[in-house]
């Protein structure tokens, strides 16, 4: 990561050992873009500046710490790299001094005792004939998490700097473009200690963060236009990692221009970690894809069940239909009540294969999304049931809105409510109301009210389920709440009912006041 891109730094340390080569020179000027001696000798990773061969020919602390040989300066290829892997990491090699740099290597190292150090190795080409190697103990690094992890839990509690302890890496910046104060958030994002960062120049500093980004170049490049210009950086999206992809922290940058007195001609530079807001996001967008899906294969299926039994169920009806024409006398009264009660229930099967067809066809797509006056269509609906609701004290609300949708589908789940209203009501007058209020996140909430028995509790959400009856005697096949759950819910809403034995039951559904977006937003609801 960070060792990586100082990694011309480590040529400090072996400017003796080519003293006498002619690129000497090419050595020199690329010294001068170091960051210093501290950091390949500090590293908490093992270090090694590493030949063709891949042997050692200068190793840090570290290096000497885990692998032993304190004493030894260099390493033969054969000394630290585990047997079994001699092959995998000579092909690396290749790779590195063809290409210049290599990340992500998983291998073993072997100690001076023999032991085995499991390492994520990253590398990097100074010359021809020389590269930079970093090799990352995983068994540290899930120690250092463990700890780390034990430390959180240990002063989660304690009253520290508000903004120390924000889930959000900030960078302070004076006006003469150095770092006056970092927070902690920015070492676990980037695994860069903060007090690398204050004091120094404020790109420098930016240059260290950057070594763990997945495009470093085009961060820095947007930065420094930034910088040079005065200018603000809005919500640009950045992916961290410092090992396998699977670690990958993906953080939105900002930096704002500081305009206050005190450090006016400074800036602000903001990191906040979204890597589980754009988790949840894709998760959310699976879902949905996965439910469309579902739902396509749903009125297929549908669809082929309800031609294939419908088929059948028609046949049947006709040759039933022609037995009781042909043998009208002839037919004892039994068999006759039998094939009548036959007929009937083919009748009744008919009208579930359309109920179902039906329901499978509720959707609402961009292209039959329209403008609906809720005012006139419910009136329309009303005038509709006109001999249906003789004898019914209807009360319609003033001035309905308008919503977005299928007018079609809404006025039938009007529909549906104003009949089940009325047939099931147990009063000398039954009395049915429609109205509507505002609801909350922007929708309206309408509803239809009765004075009839009342529902019990435990059926408020049983009732919306596809052919549920609660009066098995009635007539009608118990999908009329479940179409109108269907088609509420298509249209971004949702609906309910509250209900007193006795007195009477509301139906409530709302409806969005802007046009539903199917997909994401539409299957959050």
């Amino acid at each position: 990561g960070a060792l990586l891109l100082g990694v011309i730094s480590v040529t400090l340390g072996l400017r003796h050992l080519w003293k006498r080569r002619p690129q000497r020179k090419l050595v020199n000027h690329r010294v001068e873009l170091c960051y210093g001696e501290d950091m390949f000798e500090n590293s908490l990773n093992i270090g090694h500046v590493i030949d063709r061969e891949g042997n050692v020919i200068r190793r840090n602390r570290t290096s000497r710490e885990i692998l032993g040989w304190a004493h030894k300066r260099s390493l033969h290829l054969s000394e630290y790299v585990h047997p079994e892997d001699l092959g995998k990491f000579k092909a690396q090699l290749e790779q590195l001094f063809e290409r210049g740099e290599i990340r992500g290597v998983e291998l073993r190292l072997t100690t001076e005792g023999r032991g085995v150090v499991p390492v994520e190795l990253q590398a990097k080409r100074v010359t021809g004939k020389v590269a930079v190697m970093e090799a990352q103990d995983r068994r540290r690094v899930a120690e250092l998490e463990r700890r780390l992890a034990e430390e959180e839990a240990r002063y989660r509690y304690l009253i520290e700097d508000g903004i120390d302890t924000l889930d959000l890496g900030i960078v302070l910046i004076d006006a003469q473009g150095h770092v006056l104060w970092a927070n902690r958030a920015l070492e676990k994002f980037f695994g860069v200690p903060r007090d690398k960062l204050v004091g120094k120049q404020s790109l420098r500093a930016i240059q260290l963060l950057a070594g763990a980004l997945d495009k470093p170049q085009e961060f820095l490049a947007r930065v420094k236009q930034a910088y040079r210009e005065g200018t603000p950086v809005e919500e640009a999206e950045l992916r961290v990692w410092q090992g396998p992809r699977s670690s990958e922290r993906i953080l939105q940058y900002r930096s704002i221009p500081i305009q206050t007195k005190r450090y006016k001609g400074g800036r602000i530079d903001y990191f906040a970690d979204i890597t589980e807001l754009k988790r949840l996001e894709e998760e959310l967008r699976q879902r949905a894809q996965e439910l469309q899906e579902v739902n396509e294969k749903l009125s297929q299926f549908t669809s082929v069940v309800s031609h294939d039994l419908r088929s059948p169920a028609n046949l049947a009806m006709v040759h039933l239909s022609k037995i009781l024409g042909a043998y009208d006398g002839a037919l004892p009264a039994p068999v006759r009540e039998r094939l009548e009660k036959l007929r009937g229930l083919m009748e009744y099967m008919d009208k579930l294969v359309d109920t179902l067809a039906h329901y499978s066809e509720i959707r609402l797509t961009p292209d039959r999304l329209e403008r609906v006056d809720m005012n006139r269509e419910i009136r329309e609906r009303i005038e509709d049931l006109g001999e249906y609701l003789r004898g019914v004290n209807v009360k319609l609300a003033d001035d309905f809105p308008v919503v977005y949708g299928i007018p079609t589908l809404l006025g039938e789940v009007i529909t549906n409510l104003v009949r089940n209203a009325v047939k099931f009501n147990d009063k000398a007058l039954p009395q049915v109301e429609i109205g509507w209020k505002e609801g909350k996140n922007g929708t309206y909430i309408f509803y239809v009210k009765d004075n009839g028995p009342g529902i019990e509790y435990q059926y408020w959400d049983t009732i919306f389920v596809m052919f549920e009856k609660l009066d098995r005697n009635k007539e009608g096949t118990g999908a009329g709440l479940a179409i109108c759950r269907r088609i509420v819910e298509e249209h971004g809403g949702k609906i309910w009912l509250e209900s007193e034995i006795g007195k009477g039951t509301t139906f409530y559904f709302s409806l969005p006041k802007a046009p539903v977006k199917k997909g994401v937003e539409h299957h959050a609801q």
